[in-house]
């Protein structure tokens, strides 16, 4: 019988890195990708990836910096001048998300990986540019979202539960 995948186990349906079409956004400056590093980027198998994107998240409800505060006790809005990553990566850093905590990216329906707090902050980058993305963690009480227009929404303290079944958690 077939493992049923949750955000419990989610990270253990996975494959290597180098197999991944997104591996390039993880490459350094021509130095290799650590071993410290590696072990806290899991891409995902597409049937994760598939379950990830159906997933719903936090983001399921935030469309906008006006409805975040709908949702969630504190929420904060961030315009990114992408030629300046130094403050990006202060304003991740100053969420407040332990370095260690997973986290998921869902990029596309068949492409999705866990992540530490500390490779979302390293790599951002490369991780928001031109699409819009979304990154929560098991809790569902905080959520990322990066506008493809170079604007950052986050929310922390839900107001209301999502009522998810546990099953799916």
């Amino acid at each position: 019988m077939d493992e049923r995948i949750t955000l419990q186990n989610v990270h253990t349906f996975s494959r290597p890195l180098s197999q991944h079409p997104l591996a390039w956004m993880f490459k350094g400056d021509d130095s290799p990708l650590s071993a410290e590093f590696r072990g806290q980027i899991t891409p995902l198998t597409t049937e994760a990836a598939r379950f990830l994107w159906n997933f719903k998240s936090p983001e399921a409800y935030v469309g906008s910096f006006e409805e975040m505060g709908k949702f969630f006790k504190e929420h904060a809005r961030f315009a990114y001048n992408s030629r300046d990553n130094r403050e990006l990566r202060k304003w991740l850093y100053e969420r407040g998300i332990r370095f260690d905590r997973k986290v998921f990216w869902s990029t596309q329906p068949e492409e999705a990986f866990v992540l530490s707090w500390k490779m979302v902050i390293k790599f951002s980058a490369q991780l928001f540019h031109g699409n819009d993305e979304v990154i929560w963690d098991k809790s569902l009480n905080w959520v990322l979202v990066y506008d493809h227009n170079d604007v950052f929404y986050f929310g922390r303290d839900q107001f209301l539960k999502t009522g998810i079944p546990d099953s799916r958690m």
